[in-house]
């Protein structure tokens, strides 16, 4: 079974859509579905009115009294009035367009004391007034002679009333003026004794206003997983159509009778939701829009909606009204044409996928079905309960299952690719654990040959003094460079080992009580043929009485020694200067120099360790790319704290502080 419908998953989405869209069709539009069941005779008018005086049993009955043979067109009827006014035939009334007009209903009934429950219902929304045997009984909306003067409420008015020596004579005033179809519309009266009277446990208004709230909670939860979780625009879309929606079933239900919102208001609001849902439902399935077809009929259907809803919001009713029924007919042919050209594109779905495509095609054959029922496509016969926003509840669901499916699916890669990085993780931090013991190895190989090379340099320089002069300085000069390049090289292995004991924790620091100017002494004559290179002049300015410091020498003396070679690479034929000072309780160390200076884009990322080498101002590579990121453990770890300061073309100084030795040993 599963086979098959996996073969045919598009022709089993839109057959549970057709199924779903007749269920709710029962649901919606079955009679007495929500209330007790109740007897109902219709009765047409008599040559004398509507005798209801055979009638011996009101229990659970309702007597609904069709509109009589005349009525008065663009007259509102008094009780002073009524006799002396001529009636027109009701045969007139599709030719007569009557913007407000009165009705008289003429109810003969038992000769008691009984009181009736009289209910007038209209086909859209009128403002009603109601006098019986020559009292004013009850009034919605407001009822005027011109559009100014009205106000459109309920399309029905509920009222108690008693006969008057078994008479009841009934007026009903009605007006209409905000729909193009037609003015004011002849009312229905339903009658049932107030003993006996039987309503809907749930009200329209009441229903309605359920629907907008679960259709609100569906917009809320949405937005939730819009602003906390997916971050999606297609979600907001949703949940923006969800409140239209909302908007339109209150309006619709007239729920909005709950709110302080003005009837001619709310006929308004019914028409740009439409417009609004179309709008942000076209958005939503933006996403789905593959190809220039699709996209072309989404910008179609939201070009029309955008004018349609401008014209509702800034035009007269009249207008938007008799434009309806062409915007209806662009919406069913980009309906059509969009979900047809969706399932074509989605015709092989996966199951988060089908779930949205269930969804909208349960609430585009309701939405196409509802428009088909205002036009009386159906005839009188099909009753006019729509049905998409019971269909906008299911297409909501769908859209969730559809998230909570997504999810599952994005967790279960997400866990698949976590695994696939903690095995990466771990491969790089063996290959890492690897490369370090290798350099320290390689490293520790490298020193000992270094140093013979050195020896071995610094004796043969000796013994070139026996050599004739001419000979003597070349080779002097000679071997006075290979102890340099060697001195380099050792340096450069020095910052690999230390490297490696950086990661190793095996980088022990032994303070003692020292002076600034003897470490500096010291690194300066020690290294001196590294530094002395490019030709460029080093100026060294210590203060004097400065405090001691509590720091181990080596360490420090191979900070300045690392940046005073930075200076020296980067700077041909200038000025380095090393100066040294108090700051406070600690003591402060500038090495400056006149060379190229650092790209403002590098001075962030330059104490990171590996970080790109450039090439030195005398044409030289800058090195391992480890001497900053040393210098700066090396500082840390005593307590003080280094910085760079450089303008690109004008040189570079770099700044490090140390604790001094009565204030913070480290």
């Amino acid at each position: 079974m599963q086979a098959i419908i996996k073969r045919h998953t598009l022709t089993a989405i839109l057959l549970a859509a057709i199924l779903t869209l007749a269920a709710l069709t029962l649901l919606v539009r079955l009679p007495n579905l929500h209330g007790d069941t109740l007897n109902t005779v219709t009765l047409a008018e008599q040559s004398a009115g509507y005798d209801l005086r055979e009638i011996t049993s009101w229990n659970k009955r309702a007597i609904i009294l069709l509109p009589g043979s005349t009525y008065y067109p663009n007259t509102l009827l008094t009780p002073e009035t009524a006799d002396a006014a001529t009636p027109v035939s009701t045969d007139e009334l599709a030719a007569l367009r009557a913007d407000y007009l009165s009705q008289r209903f003429v109810l003969r009934l038992p000769d008691t004391n009984d009181a009736y429950t009289l209910t007038f219902k209209l086909s859209g929304r009128h403002a009603m007034r109601v006098y019986v045997n020559g009292t004013l009984a009850g009034e919605t909306g407001r009822v005027g002679t011109t559009k100014q003067d009205t106000e459109v409420w309920e399309n029905h008015i509920t009222i108690p009333a008693s006969p008057k020596n078994g008479k009841m004579d009934i007026l009903i005033n009605s007006a209409q003026f905000y729909h193009a179809r037609g003015g004011a519309n002849l009312a229905t009266l339903t009658i049932q004794k107030a003993a006996e009277t039987v309503t809907p446990r749930l009200s329209e208004p009441l229903k309605g206003l359920a629907m907008t709230g679960a259709l609100l909670c569906a917009a809320a939860l949405l937005m939730s997983v819009y602003l906390f979780l997916s971050h999606t625009k297609a979600t907001l879309y949703f949940a923006l159509a969800c409140l239209a929606m909302a908007l339109r079933e209150c309006v619709q239900s007239q729920a909005w009778t709950y709110f302080p919102v003005d009837g001619n208001t709310a006929f308004m609001l019914e028409y740009l939701s439409v417009a609004l849902l179309t709008i942000f439902l076209s958005l939503y399935l933006g996403q789905y829009a593959a190809g220039p077809i699709l996209r072309g009929i989404q910008i179609a259907a939201i070009a029309g909606s955008l004018v349609y809803g401008g014209i509702t919001l800034l035009g007269d009713s009249l207008l938007y009204t008799s434009l309806l029924k062409f915007y209806q007919l662009w919406l069913v042919v980009c309906i059509v044409c969009g979900t047809s050209g969706l399932f074509w594109n989605m015709r092989r779905p996966s199951r988060e996928q089908a779930t949205v495509l269930y969804g909208i095609a349960v609430f585009y054959l309701a939405a196409v079905s509802d428009i088909a029922m205002y036009r009386d496509l159906f005839g009188a016969v099909y009753p006019n309960a729509p049905t998409s926003e019971a269909a906008m509840l299911i297409f909501t669901v769908a859209q969730t299952v559809s998230l909570f499916f997504m999810n599952s699916r994005v967790l279960a890669e997400s866990k698949k690719a976590e695994q696939r990085l903690a095995a990466d993780k771990a491969a790089l931090e063996k290959l890492d654990r690897m490369k370090t013991e290798f350099l320290g190895n390689v490293s520790h190989e490298l020193k000992t040959p270094l140093t013979v090379m050195s020896g071995y340099a610094q004796t043969t320089n000796q013994l070139s003094e026996q050599l004739p002069p001419p000979l003597s300085s070349e080779v002097s000069r000679r071997m006075a460079l290979i102890s340099s390049e060697a001195e380099r090289l050792s340096l450069m292995i020095g910052q690999v080992l230390d490297v490696t004991r950086m990661e190793e924790g095996r980088m022990v620091m032994e303070p003692v009580r020292c002076h600034l100017d003897e470490i500096v002494h010291s690194a300066v004559t020690t290294h001196y043929p590294v530094l002395n290179k490019n030709q460029n002049r080093l100026r060294i300015r210590i203060d004097r009485g400065l405090p001691d410091l509590y720091a181990d020498p080596t360490r420090i003396s191979q900070v300045i020694v690392n940046l005073i070679s930075n200076a020296v690479r980067f700077t041909s034929d200038g000025e380095i200067s090393l100066f040294g000072g108090q700051d406070g309780n600690q003591v402060l160390i500038r090495v400056s120099d006149t060379g190229a200076g650092i790209a403002p884009e590098r001075l962030p990322h330059i104490f990171e360790r590996y970080y790109q080498k450039e090439t030195s101002g005398a044409g030289q590579d800058t090195g391992t790319g480890l001497g900053l990121y040393i210098c700066k453990h090396i500082v840390e770890q005593h307590g003080g704290a280094i910085w760079i300061e450089s303008l690109e073309g004008h040189g570079t100084s770099v700044f490090f502080t140390l604790p001094a030795a009565n204030t913070e040993p480290c």
